[in-house]
């Protein structure tokens, strides 16, 4: 133990209540009783079993490792009084500094664990934290390392505002309920990683339904859906003319302004396969029309954003000679069929039927008919045909019959339910 070297005599509980509460926190922790439990809700359940088994805590922070491609950390943090927070850690150049000046920097490092008294005569703040903590009232703090299974070292700290802070035997108390603590804190956090982590490759249409095992290769699912295709224009100019490093930052911002209003209006995106993008608007089993007209028109809204945002991207947000950023956008509706194709070894996610070829022909047309936007038939019939114009029958390429083809509404219709 890092603190107190005699555990059992350091562990008798004072009454026999706070002996009860401690047994029942061990349970709590050991059975998550067949349920998944949001770590801030965790952390809730925490601080008010620890001050029910008298160990006065006022704050708890654990901070944990991630890996989304856009975080480098996140920390829980709950507060007596103020309940659970979650704290996102972006990868940039100040999440750096703050690590390196943080208890957290100590424990990763290897450090058994860290104390610092945050009043009176012997009251050390050596860490920007320790210096916010001890001006909110905070007397005592104490670091420790979580141990995950995968040898990772994570963090969990425990603060008090009691005026001698924490006595020996809450100190071996604490420690006594890291295995526990951590195999909870690690089985929940693999949890919510392994849906993160699907969500992000996958999206959110499909993730949930490949853990939920509803996925099979060689079956799919057949659903209704708003079809969304865009194509990026000049890619192969690009790609000639610049370096790896410029083609990917501008790929990055492409994807960042068609992606953010897509997924804000229940778009997923199911594939980004170089410059091009297939997205989806899943319409629901008995929808009714004006459900129906709410999604496209949702679609709508959202692409006329996408297109704003690219058009609205100053030559500073790229790499030098790649503005502007323009693509086409086709809308179009039917039934898809959701699946996994691939070999055993290997599969792959995507959507498949006659109504994505046809958006991505669709989508093709953009450039010939000078369109950014372009929307089928099938899709103008869910908006409403106060919201489209008709450009007319085209032809397109491997389909037999002309297409009559619309653009939207003048700005003066707007695009929304």
């Amino acid at each position: 133990m890092a603190f107190v070297e005699d555990l059992p005599s350091s562990l008798l509980a004072r009454t026999p209540e706070i002996g009860q509460a401690r047994r029942a926190l061990a349970v709590w922790l050991a059975d998550h009783g067949g349920r998944r439990t949001v770590l801030t809700e965790l952390m809730s359940d925490l601080g008010e079993r620890l001050m029910q088994s008298d160990v006065p805590v006022v704050r708890i922070a654990v901070a944990l490792r991630d890996y989304h491609p856009e975080f480098v950390g996140r920390q829980y943090n709950w507060r007596r009084g103020r309940g659970s927070e979650q704290v996102d850690r972006r990868y940039v150049q100040v999440v750096n500094q703050v690590f390196a000046q943080s208890p957290i920097r100590v424990i990763a490092e290897g450090a058994d664990a860290l104390r610092r008294r945050l009043s009176g005569p012997s009251a050390q703040t050596d860490f920007p934290v320790l210096q916010e903590l001890a001006a909110d009232g905070v007397t005592d703090y104490v670091a420790l390392p979580l141990l995950f299974s995968d040898g990772s070292r994570q963090f969990v700290a425990f603060a008090s505002d009691a005026e001698d802070g924490f006595h020996a035997d809450q100190l071996a108390y604490l420690e006594s309920l890291l295995p526990q603590l951590r195999q909870r804190i690690e089985v929940e956090y693999a949890r919510q990683l392994a849906d993160q982590v699907l969500e992000v490759y996958l999206g959110a249409y499909a993730a949930p339904r490949v853990l939920s095992g509803e996925v099979r290769r060689v079956r799919g699912q057949a659903i209704r859906a708003i079809v969304l295709a865009v194509d990026l224009r000049g890619f192969t100019r690009l790609t000639d003319s610049h370096d790896a490093d410029a083609v990917f930052g501008a790929l990055s911002t492409y994807y960042d302004a068609v992606s953010e209003p897509v997924l804000a209006a229940g778009g997923d995106i199911v594939k980004m396969i170089a410059d091009g993008i297939l997205a989806v608007f899943p319409i629901a089993e008995g929808s009714d029309a004006a459900a129906e007209c709410a999604i496209a028109c949702g679609a709508a809204e959202a692409v006329r954003k996408a297109h704003a945002a690219l058009a609205a991207l100053a030559p500073g947000d790229l790499p030098d000679g790649v503005w502007p950023l323009k693509a086409g956008f086709a809308l179009h509706a039917g039934e898809i069929t959701f699946g996994n194709v691939g070999s055993r070894a290997r599969l792959d996610f995507t959507l498949i039927g006659p109504a994505v070829n046809e958006a991505f022909r669709i989508e093709a047309m953009t450039k010939t008919l000078g369109q950014p936007i372009l929307m089928s038939a099938a899709f103008a019939a869910l908006a409403g045909e106060a919201r489209v114009v008709s450009l007319g029958h085209h032809a397109l390429r491997g389909v037999r019959a002309a297409k009559e083809l619309f653009v939207p509404a003048e700005p003066g219709i707007p695009l929304s339910a």
